[in-house]
């Protein structure tokens, strides 16, 4: 796997910020409003920045719920629009074309950490149950 240059991530987190501030002010559209917050994860470039794959998700939806995969579609359905704002905010030389997928690492991380809780729980009810009663 190829490591991945400083200039490459500072245009991959630059394209983030602007996703956060054109979903929030400049589009508006019902299939996106309708699955609540946005969050855009992480961009990942290819090498020769033409293509970016944009990590998103939406705050307690799950991937294949139809909110989400609507919201997908609006969002692919702009990229359009969002590269030509980019072109006016962010200078480079090319700007790559947008691709949305849905980010399972949120869904995963929630898995996770139910897992930690729950795990969190049995030692306490161990710890209490071991621990000797006060006479």
């Amino acid at each position: 796997m190829q490591e991945v240059s400083r200039r490459t991530k500072q245009v991959a987190n630059a394209i983030r910020a602007e996703l956060v501030s054109i979903a929030q002010r400049e589009i508006s559209d019902p299939r996106l409003e309708r699955v609540g917050m946005v969050t855009f994860s992480e961009v990942v470039l290819s090498t020769d920045h033409k293509n970016a794959t944009v990590y998103v998700s939406f705050m307690g939806k799950e991937e294949k719920s139809q909110e989400v995969q609507d919201a997908l579609k609006a969002l692919q359905s702009a990229a359009g629009f969002i590269h030509r704002l980019l072109l006016k905010r962010i200078a480079m030389k090319s700007h790559p074309k947008l691709y949305f997928k849905f980010d399972t690492a949120f869904d995963r991380a929630a898995v996770v950490q139910e897992a930690l809780n729950e795990a969190a729980e049995v030692e306490r009810q161990a710890a209490k149950e071991s621990k000797p009663e006060d006479e």
